[in-house]
C-alpha cells in the first residue's frame, strides 16, 4: 500500500467537511432569499397604502415621480428575488449531486471522533469545483404585452453568468439564440468591433462588442447573437458578468404563434458550451 495515500478515515472526513460546507452554504443563500422575501412584501404594502391614500395626490407631477421610483425599487427588489432563487436552486441540485450517499450513523462509526468534536474544530478542505453545474447562467427578464395588435411587444432582461467554481473562466462568450429568427430583434448595448473606434459613444458605455466575424449573417439567418464583453478577459471565481438592459423587440407578426430566446455560455475552459438554466418563452394566440 502507498503511504503517501490517504487512510479510508481520511477520505471519509474530507467527505464530511465537503457535505458540512455545501449544507452551510445553502443555508446561506435560503436566509438571503428569506430576506429578499420580506423586503418585497414590505415594499407591496408601503406601495398599495400609498396609492390608497394618496390617490389624487398621484395625478400631479411629483407624486407620479415617487410611484415611479416605488415601482423601480420594487422591480429592483423581484430580480434580486429571482436571482436569489435561481442560484439556491442550483445549489439544491448541486447539493444532491455531491452530497456523499452515505447515511449520517454510517458516517459517524467509520469517523473514531464524533461529529460533534470535527464541527467544533473543522479542517479546512480546498474543494475543487469545476463541472457544469457551477457555473449558473440564467435570464431575469419583465414582458410588456401591447395592447393592440398592431403594436410591437418588449422584453426587458438582464443576462447574469456567476462563476461558482474554483477557477477563473477565460475569454468569456455569450450566444443568445431567437427562435424563429425573423420573430424578433435584440437590442442591447452591443457595438462592431470595427465601429468602436469612430463611435460617438462615451467609451464607459461600450460594455459588449459581437464576436461573431459575419455577426449579421448569424442574425439573419441563425437568430444567433454572439457577444463578448470589451473590457473584460476573464471572470474570476465567485464573481458575475451581467449582459443588463438588453430588449427583445416583437413586432406584430400573424406568421408566429411562439418564440423562444435561449442562451449558451462559452469560454476556454468550456469551449463546447453550456445551455442557460432558463429561456425566454412567449406563445401568441
Amino acid at each position: 500500500m502507498n503511504r503517501n495515500s490517504p487512510s479510508p478515515k481520511d477520505d471519509t472526513t474530507q467527505l464530511k467537511q465537503k457535505l458540512i460546507h455545501y449544507r452551510s452554504e445553502l443555508k446561506h443563500y435560503e436566509y438571503q432569499l428569506k430576506q429578499y422575501e420580506k423586503a418585497l412584501e414590505r415594499e407591496k404594502e408601503n406601495t398599495t397604502f400609498w396609492k390608497n391614500k394618496h390617490a389624487e395626490a398621484f395625478l400631479t407631477t411629483e407624486k407620479d415621480k415617487e410611484l415611479e421610483e416605488l415601482e423601480k425599487e420594487l422591480y429592483h427588489l423581484k430580480n434580486e428575488l429571482s436571482e436569489q432563487a435561481v442560484i439556491t436552486d442550483a445549489l439544491k441540485e448541486k447539493l444532491a449531486r455531491k452530497q456523499p450517499i452515505i447515511e449520517e450513523k454510517i458516517v459517524e462509526k467509520i469517523i473514531e471522533k464524533p461529529v460533534e468534536k470535527i464541527v467544533e474544530k473543522p479542517v479546512k478542505v480546498e474543494v475543487e469545483r469545476f463541472q457544469a453545474t457551477d457555473v449558473i447562467s440564467y435570464f431575469q427578464h419583465s414582458i410588456v404585452m401591447s395592447s393592440s395588435e398592431d403594436e410591437e411587444s418588449i422584453v426587458f432582461g438582464n443576462v447574469i453568468i456567476a462563476n461558482q467554481t474554483s477557477k477563473t473562466l477565460h475569454s468569456p462568450v455569450l450566444c443568445l439564440k431567437i427562435k424563429p429568427s425573423s420573430s424578433a430583434v435584440l437590442n442591447g448595448k452591443i457595438i462592431d468591433e470595427k465601429e468602436m473606434e469612430s463611435s460617438t459613444i462615451p467609451s464607459s458605455s461600450l460594455q459588449w462588442q459581437y464576436a461573431h466575424p459575419k455577426w449579421r449573417d448569424k442574425i439573419k439567418e441563425d437568430g444567433e447573437y454572439w457577444i463578448k464583453p470589451v473590457r473584460t478577459a476573464a471572470i474570476e471565481q465567485n464573481r458575475k458578468l451581467v449582459f443588463e438592459s438588453f430588449q427583445l423587440i416583437i413586432p406584430p407578426s400573424e406568421e408566429h404563434t411562439s418564440l423562444v430566446l435561449e442562451g449558451y455560455f462559452y469560454s476556454e475552459e468550456w469551449p463546447g458550451g453550456l445551455p442557460f438554466l432558463n429561456k425566454i418563452v412567449l406563445n401568441f394566440s
